[in-house]
């Protein structure tokens, strides 16, 4: 929760996720195009009976399979009721930013743990408050 500079302000975290949250809402906003319930269908996904995408590892049909089954626990609807709950807590939090709790703030900073490698991630790149 701090850069080289000190600590990270709760609303430089809050940016950075509404930014990611943006990003994957595009990305599962476009998904949706494929409309139907994902299912493994062989080595991929069937979208209405419709291949939607074709899995292969390299590493049998096992593994094939539990691609498939991971990808299509990715539905897109799933995520975007995900993302819909990550933006209310996202409000919450700016709601109360300039008193944002210490634990709030430790829920923030584990939300944008998945982001580390993004070069905006404030742990990596110090961004002054607005």
């Amino acid at each position: 929760m701090t850069s080289s500079d000190g600590p990270v302000p709760a609303g430089t975290w809050i940016a950075f996720l509404r930014a990611r949250v943006d990003d994957e809402r595009s990305l599962a906003q476009a998904a949706t195009a494929a409309s139907g319930w994902w299912e493994p269908s062989g080595p991929g996904i069937a979208v209405d009976g419709r291949i939607l995408t074709k899995v292969f590892t390299g590493h049998g049909a096992a593994a094939d399979h539990d691609v498939a089954l991971h990808l299509a626990c990715q539905q897109p609807v799933r995520v975007l009721d995900d993302l819909d709950a990550k933006e209310r807590l996202l409000e919450l939090c700016e709601r109360q930013r300039d008193r944002l709790d210490a634990g709030l703030l430790a829920v923030l900073v584990q939300f944008a743990e998945p982001f580390r490698d993004h070069p905006e991630h404030p742990d990596q790149s110090p961004v002054e408050e607005p």
